[in-house]
C-alpha cells in the first residue's frame, strides 16, 4: 500500500510529525520520542536524536544534510535495524521513510524490553581518537574506541579503575568529566557527566565510523 506524506514542517516540533499515516489508519498513530538512533549510510554512520516515529517513518534531528532519496538503515539498537529512504531534510531535521510499514508501538515496546533486559544495548559508534585523562593517579594517554552521547569505551594501560573520576581531553578539542563504570583487560567504559552534542559526537567518530558491537561488561547504556 502506498503511503502519502506531507511536506516537511516549517519548524520541527513534537506536534508536527512529517509522516502522514497510510489510509488504513483511522487516526494518526505517531509517537513523539526522544532517543538516539544510528543512521547508517554508504559512507559511514552517525548518531541522531529521534523526535517522531510512526508506522511509516521517523524524523530525526540532523547535524548533517542527508541527500534526498539516499537509502539508509535506521538502527534503534543492535537488534532493531530498519531500512529506509531519506524523504526530506531542512537545516536541522530529516525525515526518513521506512522501506515497509512497521508496527512502531510494538517496536518501541520491544526496544524498551531489550534495554531493561540488557543494559549494554545502547546505540554506540566506533571511534579511533586519542585522548588524555587526568585523574587521582596522574595523567595517562588513552584511546577512544567507541562512543555514544553519554559514554565512551576506552583502551588504556590498566590504570583506570571502577568509580574513578576523570577529566578527559580529546585530540579534537572536546573536554568532559566522566566516571569509570567498569574496567578490565585494558578496556574501560566511562559515563560522561555532560552528554556530547550531535556536532561533538561527529567530531569524535569521524566519517568512517560504524555501529559498535556489544562488548562484555560494556556500560554505555542510558
Amino acid at each position: 500500500m502506498a503511503d502519502s506524506f506531507r511536506s516537511p514542517p516549517s519548524a520541527c516540533g513534537p506536534d508536527d510529525s512529517p509522516f502522514a499515516i497510510p489510509d488504513r489508519r483511522v487516526s494518526p498513530r505517531f509517537h513523539t520520542v526522544c532517543f538516539d538512533v544510528t543512521v547508517e549510510r554508504s559512507g559511514g554512520a552517525g548518531l541522531f536524536r529521534a523526535r517522531d516515529i510512526s508506522d511509516s517513518g521517523i524524523m530525526v534531528h540532523s547535524h548533517a544534510a542527508l541527500p534526498i532519496g539516499e537509502p539508509v538503515v535506521v538502527s534503534l539498537s543492535e537488534r532493531l535495524a530498519i531500512p529506509g529512504t531519506v524523504l526530506w531534510h531542512d537545516e536541522r531535521c530529516c525525515g526518513i521513510r521506512f522501506e515497509r510499514p512497521i508496527d512502531c508501538a510494538a517496536l518501541l515496546r520491544t526496544g524498551a524490553e531489550h534495554k531493561r533486559a540488557d543494559r549494554r544495548c545502547s546505540v554506540r559508534l566506533t571511534a579511533a581518537r586519542l585522548a588524555t585523562t587526568y585523574a587521582e593517579n596522574g595523567i595517562r594517554a588513552v584511546k577512544v574506541v567507541d562512543v555514544s552521547h553519554r559514554g565512551m569505551g576506552l583502551a588504556h594501560d590498566g590504570t583506570l579503575a571502577r568509580d574513578m573520576l576523570l577529566r578527559l581531553f580529546l585530540e579534537s578539542g572536546i573536554e568532559r568529566e566522566a566516571r569509570v563504570r567498569w574496567s578490565g583487560h585494558g578496556q574501560a567504559g566511562v559515563r560522561l557527566l555532560e552528554p556530547l552534542s550531535c556536532d561533538e559526537l561527529a567530531r569524535v567518530t569521524g566519517p568512517e565510523s560504524r555501529f559498535a558491537p556489544l562488548v562484555p561488561d560494556a556500560a554505555m547504556a542510558d
